[in-house]
């Protein structure tokens, strides 16, 4: 049978000795009104928690040296942990994926966006690309959807590699390394091997030579 009890004004448990524990063992404990709790320690243990509200503050306080970094951990390992954090003092977020520090506070955290918002640089179709922290694009680098096509209205630089790639099935690959017979340094290598490809003017002597 179901026990009430009725009280009028405050309801107070104190008990004696610092160290004593207030238990309460039961199969579901249902609050209806506002659950604070003051101490500087809270452990909920479960094995799901959910939670109602789309935001969760962290921080509230904003004093003391939480105060220009806060965010959320978990365990990695049992003594490593990774995190997200928002650096205050910077304005930016920052991850960590290995720290032995429970803290937050230290370790090596990289910034995940300092560049504001992550809109695509114009135009339509453009390829993006870094400029100086933001996204970008131009009209002369475009992705051809149609034709799964890459256009480039202009010229590409290839730097010297100096190995030649390993090579793909069904496919070529191009590549600068040193100048040689071809007299242009630009090779391709494909399942038939490695080649330099061959300037005209040096084809033209190669011609009247043999």
């Amino acid at each position: 049978m179901p026990t009430q009890k009725r009280i009028d004004g405050d309801y107070v448990i104190t008990t004696i000795n610092p160290s004593d524990d207030v238990v309460v063992n039961t199969n579901t404990m249902v609050i209806n009104g506002n659950l604070d709790v003051s101490g500087n320690l809270t452990y909920i243990n479960v094995d799901e928690l959910n939670v109602k509200d789309p935001f969760i503050l962290l921080n509230s306080s904003n004093t003391g040296s939480y105060a220009s970094n806060s965010g959320v951990l978990t365990h990695d390992t049992a003594s490593v942990f990774a995190g997200l954090r928002y650096n205050a003092t910077a304005g930016q977020w920052e991850l960590n994926n290995g720290s032995t520090d429970a803290t937050g506070l230290t370790g090596t955290w990289t910034v995940i966006n300092s560049g504001g918002s992550g809109t695509p640089g114009a135009p339509s179709t453009a390829i993006q690309f870094n400029a100086s922290g933001a996204f970008a694009g131009n009209a002369a680098l475009t992705f051809d959807v149609s034709n799964a096509a890459v256009v480039l209205q202009g010229h590409q630089v290839f730097g010297n590699i100096g190995t030649a790639p390993a090579a793909v099935a069904n496919s070529v690959a191009v590549f600068h390394n040193v100048v040689a017979e071809g007299d242009t340094g630009l090779y391709v290598t494909s399942a038939a091997g490695t080649q330099e490809l061959i300037s005209k003017q040096r084809a033209v002597f190669y011609a009247l030579i043999f």
